[in-house]
């Protein structure tokens, strides 16, 4: 058996390990189904990718590279994406949360100045 072969068959090995991990998170609701898509697809392609190991050495071999270094170039380009779109997701969240918490302290703050315009009516009136 070729190396080419075994690394086809690890990688493959590896997508469908991952893939299986995602729909048991999906299905126990530890993943949104938003996210778990995601990561379906890239599942999938990491399944396809072990289809293309007999054409990705040779093109490798022209960068003076072995198959292996690209399919790590290319997780590491894949991980950096996925970064920087959760911290995307990130920021958004915290905006909103900030927002909320704003609204909230604005809405206390009239509750608060109610009651104690509220509570001085009443006295007030309790004395008359």
């Amino acid at each position: 058996m070729s190396a080419t072969l075994k690394q086809g068959i690890v990688i493959a090995i590896f997508g469908v390990g991952m893939l299986g991990a995602v729909i048991a998170l999906v299905h126990r609701r530890r993943l949104s189904f938003g996210f778990g898509t995601g990561w379906i697809a890239i599942s999938m392609a990491v399944i396809a990718s072990s289809l293309l190991t007999p054409i990705v050495n040779p093109i490798a071999q022209q960068f003076s590279m072995t198959g292996t270094a690209v399919f790590l170039l290319v997780a590491v380009v894949l991980l950096v994406a996925i970064c920087v779109q959760l911290s995307i997701s990130v920021s958004g969240l915290q905006k909103g949360l900030q927002d909320l918490a704003e609204a909230n302290a604005l809405l206390r703050a009239e509750l608060e100045q109610g009651n104690a315009d509220g509570g001085a009516n009443s006295t007030n009136r309790s004395h008359q």
